[in-house]
């Protein structure tokens, strides 16, 4: 899928997670093989350094909140990532709506929504794809 070896991962509390690509190294070391659906937050600071990977249900509308409440146990978390893994193909036609929801429960809760991945069988996707939402990782370090 990526061409990345464990020395491309960023190492934790010290290097900032600054691409899609570094944020799937990280979260590679979470994913279940074989496959099944789950969600991988990565937390992390304000300067956007992995602060812990936690592994969990399956994002929807109804589990956006205690995904939420996970987070918020982390201490220092800012921002993260989260990546979807499923067992069928990755991209979901619902997955704009999902994610303006989850972009506007975490941004409430005073955690940013870098992004979203979604991993299934036969790649992975980006949900803002789906909408008009630009690129985070251009500007991400930034805020």
């Amino acid at each position: 899928m990526f061409n990345a070896s464990l020395i491309d991962v960023p190492r934790p509390l010290v290097d900032p997670i600054s691409s899609l690509v570094e944020a799937v190294s990280v979260a590679s070391l979470a994913v279940y093989r074989p496959l099944r659906c789950s969600s991988i937050i990565i937390a992390m600071n304000n300067q956007g350094c992995g602060q812990g990977i936690i592994v969990t249900q399956p994002v929807t509308k109804t589990s956006a909140h205690s995904l939420i409440g996970v987070c918020s146990g982390v201490p220092n978390t800012t921002r993260i990532t989260l990546i979807s893994t499923r067992t069928r193909s990755p991209i979901d036609p619902d997955d704009a709506e999902l994610l303006q929801h989850l972009v506007h429960l975490f941004n409430t809760a005073g955690i940013t929504l870098v992004d979203w991945v979604v991993i299934g069988r036969g790649g992975l996707y980006c949900p803002r794809s789906l909408t008009d939402m630009p690129d985070p990782w251009v500007s991400s370090l930034a805020n």
